[in-house]
């Protein structure tokens, strides 16, 4: 017989001590970032922060380069839907990064073909719709990040130009840099909006980033991660939106 699960936005309301958080993720929630072409980890992460200041035991499905495509293809979701049957447990989508970059080797092949990102975008929106489905058959409302900024010119020297030949794809993107940062952008804004339609929350990493006036200074050299300094911001972030929407896991904090 199938346990009927509680919208975790009510359990919160009414202070269940057996809420537990699970992020899937990718190389961000995980504190992970390139420096001088190599994985390197900030061990203060948004994550591990959080968890500390409110004493929680978060478990992290977060992979350097995961995507949200993938996660569906390994049945992640519905393998965690299947083991958590009984324990009320909020997840966390941190995904959407990945998806919305490209394959820039085979777009330096041929620059002036027209390429997709990993995810195109039509179909990573018909997932966000898929997911919120799957979770809201459970009674279950997942929560969702939005993506972080990113620099586009920093990316584009200290990542992209290692992988692959830097004018091919300067004329794949026409000469606009600024072109990858808008179409990461278009993924969040489809986080946000798929996230509305569905009634499920958002916490919005991206605008405290954006509103620093130094906000590259928060990003690492490889431009599309958060440095620590960003990672204290969104840790500042999320436990704002647990204070307000889970305010008995910060009660517990303050014991």
């Amino acid at each position: 017989m199938k346990h009927k699960r509680n919208d975790p936005r009510g359990a919160a309301k009414s202070g269940r001590r057996d809420t537990h958080i699970t992020v899937f993720g990718d190389s961000i929630p995980k504190g992970l970032y390139l420096e001088d072409g190599k994985v390197a980890r900030i061990e203060k992460n948004a994550v591990t922060l959080v968890s500390d200041q409110f004493g929680l035991e978060i478990e992290n499905f977060s992979v350097y380069g995961q995507t949200l495509k993938r996660c569906f293809d390994k049945g992640y979701f519905q393998r965690w839907l299947q083991e958590n049957q009984t324990q009320h447990k909020v997840p966390v989508i941190s995904l959407g990064g990945n998806d919305s970059d490209y394959d820039w080797a085979d777009v330096a092949a041929d620059p002036l073909a027209e390429h997709q990102p990993v995810t195109p975008l039509s179909e990573f929106e018909d997932l966000l719709d898929k997911l919120m489905g799957l979770f809201r058959k459970e009674c279950i409302f997942p929560v969702f990040t939005l993506l972080p900024p990113i620099d586009s010119q920093r990316y584009f020297q200290n990542v992209i130009s290692r992988r692959a030949d830097g004018e091919s794809v300067l004329t794949f993107l026409h000469g606009d840099l600024s072109n990858i940062a808008r179409h990461q952008e278009c993924y969040s804004n489809a986080i946000l909006r798929k996230a509305a339609e569905h009634g499920c929350r958002c916490i919005d990493i991206r605008t405290p980033l954006l509103w620093q006036r130094d906000c590259l200074s928060f990003l690492a050299e490889d431009g599309v991660h958060p440095n620590a300094k960003g990672h204290a911001v969104i840790a500042d972030a999320v436990s704002a939106f647990i204070r307000a929407n889970y305010p008995f896991l910060g009660r517990v904090c303050a014991s």
